[in-house]
């Protein structure tokens, strides 16, 4: 979260679009922005694991075996509201991306909600439904959040591949298809869609010593503090 924003400041002063691939050390439960910190308690089988507050909002995410992933784009100065052709424009791309390992994925509007339900409220993302989440036989795998700074919209996401043991309510890929996906593998996949959809080419890049103490003071000042996690 605090290599996120990071690279958001990076962007900001650089306005060269920026793309992180990342999983978790341990799994995590990330609450969303809005969320109160008692909402936990609704949710037994995620009790033992690390929490976080993000920077986004939505619903409360458990990071566990599944690929997440960061881009952030220049924007410019004054523009207000969430970025729906950016969400578009990412989620198109995960589709693409997967196509060809036989993983079909629709967007939530294009799909029976009837059947579905749209159950906002839900604490966990997954639970929730928007017009942009990409669902898989009925289940949504892959969701999204949005944060903006002055001159630059960070989106970061959630790609399911296996239901963790602390939200076994919510399959991935691989459970849903009897599928045995792997995360370089999707990184792979996902990385060429992104660069053939948005007419980018990425270069690898290492973070500097100067980003790394960024993030670090970030943490110490946001992510890490107690008062964070429980402002809400």
């Amino acid at each position: 979260m605090s290599l996120d924003q990071t690279l958001q400041e990076v962007v900001d002063r650089s306005q060269q679009p920026t793309l992180r691939f990342y999983g978790w050390q341990e799994p995590t439960l990330s609450l969303g922005y809005f969320q109160s910190n008692s909402e936990r308690g609704t949710h037994q089988a995620s009790q033992s694991s690390a929490c976080v507050r993000r920077a986004t909002g939505g619903g409360a995410i458990l990071h566990h075996r599944e690929l997440t992933y960061s881009i952030i784009m220049p924007q410019a100065i004054g523009r207000i509201g969430p970025s729906t052709e950016l969400y578009r424009e990412i989620h198109a791309s995960l589709i693409a991306a997967l196509l060809p390992l036989g993983v079909v994925l629709s967007p939530f509007h294009r799909g029976d909600q009837s059947c579905l339900g749209n159950h906002c409220d839900a604490f966990l993302c997954f639970q929730r439904r928007t017009s942009e989440d990409l669902i898989l036989n009925g289940y949504k795998v892959v969701g999204s959040a949005q944060r903006k700074s002055k001159a630059s919209i960070l989106q970061h996401g959630s790609l399911l591949l296996n239901a963790s043991q602390y939200a076994p309510e919510l399959p991935g890929i691989n459970d849903l298809l009897n599928y045995s996906l792997q995360f370089d593998d999707v990184v792979e996949a996902v990385l060429r869609s992104l660069s053939s959809c948005m007419g980018l080419t990425w270069r690898e890049k290492d973070f500097t010593s100067e980003e790394f103490e960024r993030a670090r003071s970030i943490g110490k000042a946001r992510f890490n503090r107690q008062s964070w996690l429980l402002r809400r």
